[in-house]
């Protein structure tokens, strides 16, 4: 039997394509900030990044008021699972006298379950801000996350430049 490509089964793969991007190039803003940031520059960066995205995705205040609450309840739950994931990579980086294989085993199972929790979170609000707004600026998010994160390295590579040729004057 010859399967014929349906509109649903394009998306699925769309989706998964995106996903697979987007998890391979996420860095959360916020648990980069958290570790090193003091809080009113991690509300600046915040704030920036909701105008740098309501702006890239030209999103109407219909679509903000309703995109806003979701794409922060994904952040929240993305932080939580990096702090996750960071915990356990501790485990490793510096080993525990005593950790049997037994351990490692059980430690790289829960890695692992910790990115496929990530993976089906990304893959829920996908299609819950698919609700909300337009798939075409569903799909935009993601470069623009990176387009955001890109010009945030930047600007802080350009202070650290600045502050560096300031300090050997």
């Amino acid at each position: 039997m010859k399967k014929t490509m349906t509109l649903r089964n394009v998306l699925s793969v769309s989706n998964k394509a995106v996903l697979t991007v987007l998890l391979l190039s996420t860095i959360s803003i916020g648990v980069m900030a958290q570790r090193n940031l003091d809080p009113k520059t991690l509300e600046a960066i915040k704030i920036r990044k909701i105008g740098f995205l309501t702006d890239q995705l030209n999103l109407t205040p219909a679509e903000a008021e309703k995109f806003w609450p979701l794409y922060n309840e994904l952040e929240k739950k993305k932080i939580a699972l990096e702090n996750k994931k960071r915990e356990l990579e501790e485990l490793v980086t510096e080993p525990k006298p005593g950790l049997t294989a037994a351990d490692y085993r059980k430690l790289a199972i829960e890695l692992a379950t910790t990115h496929v929790t990530e993976g089906k979170l990304i893959e829920e609000y996908n299609l819950k801000m698919m609700d909300v707004i337009p798939a075409e600026k569903v799909v935009r998010i993601y470069a623009s996350e990176r387009k955001f994160r890109t010009t945030l390295m930047r600007e802080f590579r350009k202070n650290q430049q600045d502050k560096k040729e300031s300090e050997t004057k």
